[in-house]
């Protein structure tokens, strides 16, 4: 049993504190006995994002940002690197046949404007140019005969009609006597004064006939006879064709692809070496339909060679090609166009050439600008 003297838990009074500390206030309400004592409450922190979903969004708006930059990129500064270096390209052929008898050039030589680089025989064009000036020579005696021969048939002529002319008066004046006093003049010799008169009047028309042909055998005595403009360009072929036996450069660049030597045999029009007009080069970029609303004529150009990429060069946009034949278009006239049935999502993006000059040409073929060269293209429009 419990003592009745024995004070209850709640009835003893709290122990002082002691001298020197101090205690937390209790609370107004005790926790019962055996109760795990109240935890302090702390504010609820705000809920934290997945790190997850975090990187995602930054992704995102990292790539619209990055479309964003790349959509007008690509309208205000176009870039493409399907771009080369060209030049113009010309095979040397000869114009006349024959054998080379040397070749003063070596593959991969520059050259200037007017340098020899071959030649080939030149005898039978030189007997042709020998033989064209003997017809000359021919033609022009030829024409002295027939000018001669004109002056003698003017001068046949003249004769005649004053032989007419004698006779004529002749005839008259036996007419006027027998008129004056009759039987005069005998019936004979009446008749065989008309009879002079006439053979005359056919003299005469025969010397007109002969004279007309003269003339016209001859034709123009001056430069224009055809007879002598005839020769005259016989003449200029031969000498021509015999020019043609030395094949020059036809501007500064540099010759390569040299096929032949000394001793071949060249054909008319068959290509005996390649002339490159280093001198002349330009960028033919092939930028997307898409990339052609701001490029104009003249607008700045960042150009760089695959052989020197840490050396931009500069240049200027020339022109930017009206069309180009589409896989529809067909070569033959008044046929109709082949239409392509294109089943993809996607398209490919149509590209025009776009030609660019080098703003000094002279760096450019020092870095190694060669023809074919690929080049790194980026436009800035404006």
């Amino acid at each position: 049993m419990t003592d009745p003297q024995q004070s209850s838990p709640a009835d003893v009074e709290p122990a002082a504190p002691a001298q020197g500390k101090t205690t937390a206030p209790e609370s107004a309400n005790p926790p019962p006995a055996g109760a795990e004592p109240a935890r302090p409450q702390t504010p609820l922190a705000p809920p934290r994002m997945d790190p997850v979903r975090k990187w995602v969004l930054i992704f995102a708006a990292f790539c619209l940002v990055l479309l964003a930059w790349y959509m007008a990129a690509d309208r205000y500064t176009p870039f493409t690197t399907q771009a080369r270096v060209n030049a113009f390209v010309v095979p040397i052929a000869p114009q006349v046949a024959g054998e080379i008898i040397s070749v003063d050039v070596r593959t991969n030589q520059v050259v200037k404007k007017g340098e020899l680089l071959a030649r080939i025989d030149p005898a039978r064009y030189q007997l042709a140019v020998a033989a064209a000036e003997a017809q000359l020579a021919l033609t022009q005696q030829s024409l002295r005969v027939s000018s001669s021969t004109v002056d003698a048939a003017r001068a046949a002529l003249d004769a005649a009609k004053a032989a007419l002319l004698k006779d004529t008066q002749n005839e008259a004046r036996l007419k006027r006597i027998d008129a004056d006093v009759p039987g005069a003049i005998s019936q004979r010799n009446l008749e065989t004064a008309t009879l002079a008169r006439v053979e005359r009047e056919a003299q005469v028309r025969t010397a007109g006939a002969n004279l007309q042909q003269a003339i016209e055998a001859l034709g123009p005595r001056d430069a224009k006879n055809p007879q002598l403009l005839a020769a005259r360009a016989a003449l200029d072929k031969a000498q021509l064709d015999l020019q043609y036996t030395r094949l020059v450069a036809p501007n500064d660049g540099l010759v390569t692809d040299l096929r032949v030597d000394a001793g071949n045999f060249a054909a008319t029009g068959q290509p005996l070496m390649t002339f490159v007009a280093v001198h002349k080069i330009w960028v033919e970029a092939a930028l997307t339909e898409n990339n052609l609303g701001h490029v104009k004529p003249g607008d700045a150009v960042d150009l760089v060679l695959d052989v020197w990429p840490d050396e931009p060069l500069r240049g200027r946009v020339r022109s930017v090609t009206h069309g180009v034949a589409g896989a529809e278009s067909t070569s033959k006239p008044g046929a109709l166009p082949t239409v392509q049935n294109q089943r993809d999502w996607l398209r490919n993006a149509q590209r025009f050439p776009v030609l660019i000059d080098f703003e000094d040409p002279a760096q450019a073929a020092r870095l190694g600008a060669r023809v074919g060269s690929q080049v790194n293209v980026l436009v800035y429009t404006g």
